[in-house]
């Protein structure tokens, strides 16, 4: 395989992930045959450790140990390759949920969304530290039916404890 080949590969693949009816079949064709490989991958080392096993040499310990052993130690590299085609494949579904992320409308959209819910908070925020104001306000003065003053209008700390006669 030369180098135009993976880059016509890589070009195709992009242009499948920009259109939506495309994604999907670009999405299932690769993972169906990382899968696929993967598959015939865990056959050739079952195949492998079987034959190897039943392999013995002189001096194996008993009951197949030694050989048993040493036919997992010699699938293992397959059985690895393929556990990385399975991790390959559920890597082209993050790719292209990942990509359906990156699309302009998508981008934009989100955006809005944070500004508007970052605005609805700030305004809850204002609302309630001028109603918390408000209140305390209303509770340092409250309206006084024989001064006239309206609620929530300043007054002296004199005016709470009424009037009093100094001296005797």
């Amino acid at each position: 395989m030369t180098s135009k080949d993976i880059a016509s590969r890589v070009t195709h693949g992009v242009q499948a992930l920009a259109v939506p009816g495309q994604r999907e079949g670009w999405q299932a064709t690769h993972r169906g045959s990382l899968l696929n490989d993967a598959q015939s991958y865990d056959g050739l080392a079952d195949a492998l450790q079987a034959d190897v096993k039943a392999r013995r040499l002189p001096g194996d310990l008993p009951f197949g140990l030694s050989a048993a052993s040493r036919a997992r130690k010699r699938a293992k590299p397959l059985r690895d390759a393929a556990r990385a085609l399975r991790k390959a494949a559920r890597a082209i579904n993050s790719t292209a949920a990942a990509y359906e992320e990156t699309m302009p409308e998508t981008v934009l959209q989100r955006r809005k969304d944070k500004e508007l819910a970052k605005a609805n908070k700030k305004a809850g925020v204002h609302a309630a530290a001028r109603n918390s104001a408000e209140q305390t306000l209303q509770r340092l003065a409250p309206a006084g039916q024989d001064d006239g003053q309206p609620g929530g209008a300043p007054k002296l700390l004199g005016d709470f404890f009424g009037q009093q006669k100094r001296g005797a």
